[in-house]
């Protein structure tokens, strides 16, 4: 007795999505003219991703960094600065900072 023949559907392939882009950003303590061989990524090696919690970290690194006198930023930019960091771009941030830069890198 011949057996039924069974067919079994298989969904075509997609082709991959390209991988998605987002930033991450670094702070690196610098001369003031933040010239990159002042930037050491050996001393400052935290990478902060572009999310709430890390933004607030990323903050909490800077104005640390402020306390004990090692970055210096005007009173008057503290709150634009800071802003810029939690909710902007914090690269941005960067221009109020004395002894201080942040680096967008790309992550995947």
């Amino acid at each position: 007795m011949p057996r039924p023949s069974t067919t079994i559907k298989v969904a075509p392939k997609r082709p991959a999505a390209p991988a998605k882009k987002a930033e991450a950003y670094i702070f690196f303590n610098c001369n003031e003219e933040k010239s990159p061989e002042t930037k050491n990524i050996s001393y400052n090696n935290a990478v902060y991703r572009d999310m709430k919690n890390s933004r607030k970290a990323l903050w909490a690194k800077i104005q640390g960094e402020i306390e004990v006198g090692h970055v210096k930023v005007d009173e008057a930019n503290l709150e634009t600065a800071k802003a810029a960091v939690l909710e902007g771009n914090p690269v941005d941030a960067s221009q109020y900072l004395q002894y201080g830069d942040i680096v967008a890198v790309e992550c995947y």
